[in-house]
């Protein structure tokens, strides 16, 4: 029995030397499209299709976390995920990420956007922050998004305006 006691340390130290090379960076490839609905309260949701890469052979779990959301680089304001995402292993997919945003900063934005309207034709929206994953419920990263995507501003309003 005191055998089997004297591996862990050894097993321990094996996977923290092989557990860096074990991980492949997961690949944010961009924003494939966008909804936003008004929910109870002062908050709205954004619901934001990312296309995901992960080239790992477990999944990750994308936990709970805040991002900054941009409009033509001002700062629209600060989003919380709604709900946790999990991204498959050893696949590309779309995933979709709900984001909270206050009411408020959505007001606070509508104005100069109309004014852009008259201008523009698309503005771009950009999500940054670290999204905090979880593999196999332990072991845990951040993983850097930084995301923009082109919006036909005219539809934009509109979304928003439902």
């Amino acid at each position: 029995m005191l055998k089997k006691w004297y591996l862990l340390p050894v097993l321990l130290a094996f996977f923290s030397v092989t557990s860096c090379t074990i991980y492949e960076e997961v690949e944010m490839l961009g924003v494939e499209g966008y909804r936003f609905e008004k929910l109870e309260g002062n908050q709205s949701m954004a619901s934001i299709d990312f296309r995901i890469n992960n080239p790992n052979f477990y999944s990750i779990k994308l936990k709970k976390s805040t991002v900054e959301v941009f409009l033509d680089d001002n700062k629209f304001g600060d989003a919380a995920m709604a709900e946790e995402v999990f991204v498959s292993k050893k696949k590309e997919d779309t995933y979709t990420l709900d984001l909270l945003l206050n009411d408020k900063d959505i007001a606070k934005a509508a104005l100069p956007l109309l004014g852009k309207a008259l201008f523009k034709k698309t503005i771009k929206l950009t999500i940054k922050g670290k999204a905090h994953c979880k593999v196999y419920g332990v072991l845990g990263k951040k993983i850097d998004i930084n995301e923009s995507k082109e919006l036909n501003l005219k539809e934009l309003l509109r979304k928003i305006q439902k």
